[in-house]
């Protein structure tokens, strides 16, 4: 055969006859095999002596049966194979048989050299067919034999013992190893302290028999192990009766109320003398004095301690009934009023074992309102003991009113407020002051809500709307005048400052002087009305304060001015009047000793800009609105042909009223541009590029509306709208920086404090535009006692989570970091 095949046919054969045996094998011996995986891979798993008896002899019988089996399975089946079966399979892979070619003898025509020429050629073929031989591989097809694939099954559990198991397991399970089984601790003792203390729990079991201090209501928690009765609980810390609780109970848990003892009886018992530390109630204490400001808000400062912490506090406000002067509306018996109850603000961070806070409030809207009250704090702990403080003495704080008609008609909301036996009283009262309401009343529309408010008394309605009424009535009968007299004064300083830019005629000079004058008389007596001088600030220096006599008589030479034709030097001296009115501050004793108080700088200005945002805002409205008209008749299309016909024809007019108005506000926007202060400083140039950015924007907004291009105008009027807010913004901090302290507002300002807000600083929503441009910049949209009570809760929440043994350690540790960051 060495001589018939070369090398590499033979390598080949030797291959293929390697895997018939390999074949053979497995064939006769996969149910053995598979038996003997199967067993190891449940040994690897798990030991047999963890096994019941009677489950491991039941096993075992099954997998020594299988055994037996696989062994009778393997004789049974098992043919050795032959190399001349190998050299037959090597040769069917092969085309034309050619192993059995070579080994073929010519039987005819031996003699003859053709014949024997073309035998020699056929063998030379058959040897280069059989040297592209390559070794068979053996055919493993068990799938026939195995149909349940039970060889898969023990290979997988054999896979899943040797990845998952232990060859330890497996000779502990034999006996041929040990390995000691662990003891734990017979009992375990924990201390856990309230949580509000933020002290550590303590496990007993590393500190035995040592002498411990824990607060009040500190949480003891046993655990008992081992056979019943083996250890038992001795303790006298908690009050609980011996008689409520079994001493060998596995699982306890009981408050330390007291100091005592507490062990452990029975086999490695233990003992511990534990102190209490009592829980003392908590303190607070008034700091000064009741402040009350302007607008009728009281401030009250106030310190609060607790050896642990505060968890709540309140400011309970109660009337004094026997100091009440009960005289007119106050004689009838009073209606049942419930205590006034304030919460009491707590920290929102840090220790609350000791904290100073100050308590705001207003209760002008109280029927109590400048009554004797008696005003007394209380704190409480988390154990819900009750620290008092002195109990203050004093007339309730609440807004005063000067006006005569506005103290009227908040005297009778009062009298109306304390009994209902008032109403027919306070309808007499009411309707006699209202007898002549043209001399009382600017606005014929606070007359007839008035009037309103004595039919509805009369008629027996509810009291707490007319209470409201009067309320506001009070208000705007008390601001309306001021903030009327400002308006009046701003406009008669443009416009004398217009006329003396266009060269008016002395006739028109001299009237529009007799108008400022006037303006001027007018507001400083409703000034004065409203502000005595027990309500003024302090004085400004000397160099800065100005006086009612002063002020005329730089008017004075403001008109001989204008009378000689010296228009530069006049309009001069205006500016300069302008500039002393926004730092007014009128001496006391001076002009009958009525004070004024000025306004701050720039109050005109903001407000233009605030007029210019809004009118910016409803330009971009109504183009918004445009163009969704626009797309609606697009949508209709033939269906709606006479809604679009409407929409076609008033388009473009639409529009052109639209584009007209855009510029109109360009012009605005930039002549106010050049009435900008702090043209030196980096915030008012700031400012004016703002500004020209929003003329530019304005412009190509106007393009827009006339080319019909609504989106592209809809874009230059959103940048426009920001380039204000941001010229707003740096217009407030020019002023901020030219302001000097406890400077007042000026009269062209018509924010000043108790007035109302100018319509033209709100935005289409109803909120206040800040000083800095922003939207509701100025104003709290959440209540400010929501949002703290909302601090407090979450603060509280998150200490419980904190001393909360059940949640994971993680979650803990991230929560105190967060108590000792805030």
């Amino acid at each position: 055969m060495a001589k018939l095949f070369s090398r590499r046919i033979i390598f080949a054969l030797w291959l293929t006859f390697v895997g018939l045996w390999a074949e053979r094998i497995m064939r006769a011996a996969w149910p053995l095999l598979s038996t003997l995986v199967l067993g190891i891979g449940v040994l690897l798993l798990a030991a047999p002596d963890l096994w019941p008896l009677v489950v491991l002899k039941l096993a075992g019988g099954i997998w020594l049966l299988s055994g037996l089996y696989g062994l009778w399975y393997f004789f049974r089946r098992f043919a050795a194979p032959t190399l001349g079966a190998a050299r037959a399979r090597l040769d069917q892979n092969l085309p034309d048989r050619p192993l059995a070619a070579l080994r073929d003898i010519q039987a005819l025509g031996q003699g003859d050299p053709a014949s024997a020429a073309l035998w020699r050629a056929h063998l030379a073929q058959m040897r280069a067919a059989a040297a592209k031989a390559s070794a068979v591989g053996p055919q493993l097809d068990l799938a026939p034999r195995d149909p349940f694939a039970l060889r898969y099954i023990a290979l997988l559990v054999f896979v899943i013992g040797g990845l998952f198991g232990s060859v330890q397991t497996m000779r502990t399970g034999l006996g041929d190893a040990s390995v000691p089984i662990a003891a734990g601790p017979q009992w375990e003792v924990w201390l856990q302290p309230p949580a509000n203390t933020r002290r550590p729990v303590i496990y007993l079991n590393d500190v035995m028999g040592v002498e411990l201090s824990v607060p009040q209501d500190t949480v003891v928690l046993v655990r008992l192990y081992g056979d019943a009765g083996l250890h038992a609980i001795e303790e006298t810390l908690s009050s609980r009766p011996a008689d409520t609780f079994d001493a060998a109970e596995p699982s306890q848990k009981f408050l330390v109320t007291r100091s005592g003892r507490l062990a452990i009886s029975g086999p490695d018992g233990a003992e511990w003398w534990v102190s209490m530390l009592p829980d003392a109630p908590p303190e607070v204490e008034v700091i000064g004095e009741v402040a009350r400001d302007a607008e009728g808000s009281f401030s009250l400062s106030f310190t609060a301690r607790d050896d642990v912490a505060v968890t709540a506090g309140r400011a309970w406000v109660y009337l004094n009934i026997d100091e009440v002067d009960r005289r007119y509306g106050l004689a009838a018996e009073p209606a049942p009023q419930p205590d006034i109850e304030l919460t009491l603000p707590l920290i929102i961070s840090g220790d609350r074992a000791e904290f100073t806070e100050v308590l705001t409030e207003d209760l002008s809207k109280h029927v109590w309102a400048h009554l004797p009250v008696s005003l007394r704090l209380e704190v409480e702990d988390m154990r819900g003991q009750l620290g008092q403080s002195t109990a203050l003495e004093l007339a309730l704080p609440a807004r005063n009113f000067f006006d005569p008609l506005a103290k009227a008609l908040v005297e009778q909301r009062r009298d109306l407020l304390w009994s209902p036996d008032n109403r027919r009283r306070v309808s007499q009262l009411l309707r006699a002051i209202s007898q002549a309401p043209e001399t009382l009343f600017r606005d014929a529309q606070d007359a007839e809500i008035l009037s309103n408010i004595i039919r509805d008394l009369e008629a027996g309605t509810d009291l707490e709307p007319a209470a409201e009424l009067l309320w506001i009535l009070a208000l705007e009968v008390e601001d309306g005048d001021l903030e009327q007299a400002a308006q009046k004064l701003a406009r008669a300083q443009d416009k004398l400052a217009e006329a003396i830019k266009n060269g008016a005629t002395p006739e028109e000079i001299a009237r529009l002087m007799d108008e400022l004058r006037q303006a001027q008389r007018e507001y400083f007596k409703e000034f004065a009305e409203r502000n005595p001088p027990s309500e003024q600030p302090e004085r400004l220096p000397d160099d800065e304060a100005v006086s009612e006599d002063q002020l005329q008589e730089m008017m004075d030479r403001l008109q001989k001015l204008m009378e000689e034709g010296r228009m530069a030097e006049a309009q001069e001296l205006l500016e300069e009047i302008n500039r002393l009115m926004q730092n007014l501050q009128m001496t006391p004793g001076q002009s009958g000793g009525e004070g004024q108080e000025g306004q701050e700088g720039g109050g005109q200005q903001m407000e233009d800009l605030a007029d210019s945002l809004r009118q910016q805002q409803e330009l971009s409205d109504q183009t918004f609105r445009d163009l969704q008209g626009q797309t609606s008749g697009d949508q209709l299309g033939g269906g709606g042909a006479e809604g679009g016909n409407d929409a076609g024809e008033e388009g473009p007019s639409s529009q052109d009223s639209l584009a007209e108005q855009q510029k109109q506000l360009e012009r605005d926007v930039e002549r106010q541009r050049g009435n900008l202060p702090g043209a030196g400083t980096e915030a008012g140039q700031a400012a004016r590029r703002a500004l020209d950015e929003a003329a530019e924007a304005m412009d190509q907004a106007a393009e827009d509306l006339r080319a019909g291009d609504l989106p592209g105008a809809l874009d230059n009027q959103s940048e426009a709208i920001d380039a204000l807010r941001e010229g707003m913004r740096r217009l407030g901090e020019t002023l901020d920086e030219q302001a000097a302290p406890g400077q007042g507002a000026t009269p062209n300002d018509r924010r000043a404090a108790g007035q109302s807000q100018s319509p033209s600083t709100r935005d289409p929503l109803g909120r206040d535009v800040g000083g800095n441009g922003q939207l509701g910049a100025g104003e709290q949209m959440v209540p400010q006692e929501e949002l703290r009570l909302r601090s407090q809760e979450l603060m509280e929440e998150i200490r419980r989570r904190a001393g909360s043994l059940e949640r994971p350690k993680e979650e803990r540790n991230y929560l105190q970091r967060l108590l000792d960051r805030f």
